[in-house]
């Protein structure tokens, strides 16, 4: 039976192209999708270790607990602090992180590298993840190093001036050193300035001499080391053995491409289930066009079990022979996946492509296996072919549809009906609309020969093609329905997910919308927001008010959270900020109104203790709970500003809420941009930002989810 599946193989070569376009188009985009992801998870577990290789102990944020991770972003270790972590026995050496927003003036007054990280030079070379390419590196005040990608972007050579514009203001500069982050560019995706120690703390905090993490290598045992470190650092933050948080890291970047698989793997799987559809038609129309020759092998003794081996043994060759080729074309498929999302501006981590064994076998074992599950109806219906059908001169064919399929077309499109008009859940909805489309399959013959019939009158005024066309189409209309369903569930879910999509979107960001009422909000890394840049900005027309207030990093009950404070009850006044429990009335010194996103167990009445970066701690009384909104999620916890004064001194505001007249935002953004585009550290803001950035992350999704359904709309087409 092999030796006749074989040559059936041989013999049918034409009629198996269909079958094998099938089978070569799905296993490709399945092989491509999982050799681009697996580049990608490679790459950003790679850069993990390239970053944090040598670390034994790193004392980081403790994000375990925070119910928001923003508001441990800006919590950071005072320079006193590490040195109790150098002077542990074991520890050979630490270097600290700590970056802030620059960019740099060109000759000509104009600013480039908007966006790029100030980053401050690590002098331990095991600890510091960047490597000179050219030059030396930052050794003295006003000494800088630029990466490679910003250098050769704009033209910058060792020995350049420059300026560089950061929270602090102006400061020139001499580029020492160009450098790079493993085979990459830059650590930093919009690149990077390596800064002097000193200047660093002067340039990005103010002069504060602070870290946003710390890391320490030593000689002795890490779990040992850590256990010593432990009880050194502040409030808010973690010791963590290096290979601890190299596991953190690596499952956080790792999940980015992981996802990606997943989600690309799940339409590749429904192209080749679409390929389904074609491959069991083709067999279809095989087992038709050869049932004198099975006939013939019937009749002079081959039993139905044989027959069926033999057809199945045939679905075994094409299958692994158009998934090798599928595999093949997969390779070469990355090639162009990764050089269209190059010309998009679209840059992959990573270099080359990783082809693993475990993909390959993965790829190639999927395909042969939906091949062969797709032949076996023909099969068995190949092996109840009689011996006297060899005599006959063409296969008999009928136009009937058995009564009970259409009974249970019926039922299922009525039940689908029912359930998407009256379904008042997502559940019966959604429940309706899957049982509408399979009735829909089901009824696929009767919709063929009724469609047979309205169309006849008119396709016959094109001739005897067209009446030829409408009784063929009519005389096996299993067949034509199992051709049409292929293209039928690629449209369907095109369609689905555009509709379906696109009504999700406008929901979530009007909903989103409503949780907003400060028109724009403003923030510095680093700087503040002084009485200058307010009557800046007061001036623009358009802009009706500006509400500065003061904002820091606290722990509140020793999980990260926001502070903030501001005269007269003007946050209140300008901001969707309105309390759940308790009243905003009830402020006063020593208490405390608390985030939605407050530690558990925080309600109107309690205690909470909350301690500031310097380890300064107050105990106050909760009076309220803020209602959740994104306005409020951005000032945190609210206190009076003197007990703001009394447990972290009298700082200047560092965000400010802005009022723009109705109906002129948009001309507003852009003067705001404009007063600070001398500013490096001040970030802008629109109310309606994160509905924006939720509607453009659909608008992607939606494109990017009806292409990849497009490739099964493709395998359908050839199928047909």
């Amino acid at each position: 039976m092999l030796h006749l599946a074989l040559r059936g193989v041989r013999h049918n070569s034409a009629r198996y192209i269909a079958t094998l376009l099938a089978i070569l188009t799905g296993v490709a985009f399945f092989s491509a999708t999982g050799f681009v992801s697996d580049r990608v998870i490679d790459a950003l577990e790679g850069d993990v270790d390239r970053q944090y290789g040598n670390v034994d102990v790193a004392v980081v944020i403790d994000d375990s607990g925070a119910s928001d991770g923003q508001f441990a972003e800006t919590l950071t270790i005072p320079a006193d602090d590490t040195q109790k972590f150098l002077s542990v026995p074991g520890i050979d050496a630490g270097g600290g992180v700590l970056t802030g927003p620059v960019s740099v003036l060109g000759s000509d007054q104009t600013t480039f590298g908007d966006g790029t990280t100030g980053r401050l030079w690590i002098a331990d070379e095991e600890l510091n993840p960047l490597r000179l390419d050219e030059g030396s590196a930052p050794s003295a005040s006003g000494q800088i190093a630029i990466d490679h990608g910003t250098a050769d972007k704009e033209d910058l050579s060792v020995g350049d001036q420059v300026t560089v514009l950061s929270v602090s203001g102006e400061h020139p500069a001499t580029v020492v050193g160009i450098t790079k982050f493993g085979d990459t560019d830059s650590l930093d995706g919009n690149g990077t300035v390596s800064i002097y120690e000193d200047d660093a703390f002067d340039w990005l905090r103010g002069g504060t001499q602070e870290y946003d993490s710390y890391y320490l290598r030593g000689s002795g045992d890490p779990a040992q080391l850590t256990e010593a470190v432990e009880p050194l650092v502040p409030s808010g933050f973690v010791a963590q053995t290096g290979e601890e948080f190299r596991a953190d890291q690596r499952d956080q970047v790792g999940a980015v491409g992981r996802f990606l698989k997943i989600g690309l793997q799940g339409f590749a799987a429904l192209a080749l289930f679409v390929g389904a559809f074609v491959i069991y038609n083709t067999f279809s129309v095989i087992v038709a066009q050869r049932q004198r020759e099975l006939a013939v092998l019937s009749a002079i003794g081959a039993t139905p079990k044989q027959i069926k081996r033999a057809l199945r043994f045939e679905g075994l060759v094409i299958g692994v022979l158009g998934s090798v080729l599928g595999v093949i074309a997969g390779f070469l498929l990355t090639f162009v996946l990764i050089a269209a999302l190059s010309a998009f501006g679209v840059s992959l981590p990573g270099s080359g492509i990783k082809v693993a064994p475990g993909q390959v076998i993965a790829s190639i074992v999927v395909g042969t296996l939906i091949t062969l599950f797709s032949v076996m109806v023909p099969a068995r219906r190949a092996a109840k072919i009689e011996p006297i059908e060899a005599l006959r001169e063409a296969e008999a064919e009928t136009a009937g549809v058995s009564r009970k399929r259409t009974i249970t077309a019926i039922v299922l499109v009525v039940l689908g009906l029912l359930g998407m008009l009256g379904g008042s859940a997502p559940f019966p909805i959604g429940l309706g609309a899957l049982l509408f489309v399979a009735g829909l399959i089901v009824a696929g013959p009767s919709i063929a020969v009724m469609g047979s019939k309205l169309l006849r009158p008119v396709l016959s005024r094109l001739g005897l093609e067209g009446r030829l066309a409408t009784d063929n189409s009519a005389r096996n209309p299993r067949r034509t329905a199992t051709t049409a369903n292929a293209l039928l569930i690629g449209v369907f879910l095109v369609t689905f997910v555009t509709v379906a999509g696109t009504s999700l979107k406008d929901f979530v960001v009007g909903e989103l919308q409503k949780l907003e009422s400060a028109d724009f909000l403003i923030t510095s890394d680093g700087g503040t927001i002084d009485p200058e840049l307010v009557n800046q900005l007061e001036a623009i027309d358009g802009v009706e008010k500006v509400t500065p207030y003061r904002l820091e990093s606290v722990t509140l009950n020793g999980e990260p959270s926001l502070l903030s404070t501001a005269d007269d009850g003007a946050l209140v006044q300008v901001a969707d900020i309105s309390a759940s429990s308790g009243s905003l009335e009830d402020l006063t010194d020593g208490t405390i109104a608390v985030s939605a996103n407050a530690p558990s167990g925080v309600e109107v009445g309690s205690t909470v203790t909350v301690t500031d970066t310097s380890g300064q701690s107050a105990q106050l009384n909760v009076v309220a709970v803020l209602e959740a909104s994104i306005d409020a999620n951005d000032v945190g916890n609210i206190v009076t500003p003197d007990t703001f004064d009394s447990l972290v001194g009298d700082t200047a505001p560092t965000a400010a809420f802005i009022d723009a007249r109705s109906g002129a935002e948009s001309d507003t953004k852009d003067a705001i941009d404009d007063v600070v585009s001398r500013r490096p550290d001040i970030t802008v803001t629109a109310g309606n930002a994160l509905g924006q950035v939720v509607g453009s992350i659909f608008d992607f999704l939606i494109n990017a989810v009806t292409g990849l359904l497009l490739m099964s709309v493709l395998v359908a087409l050839i199928g047909i």
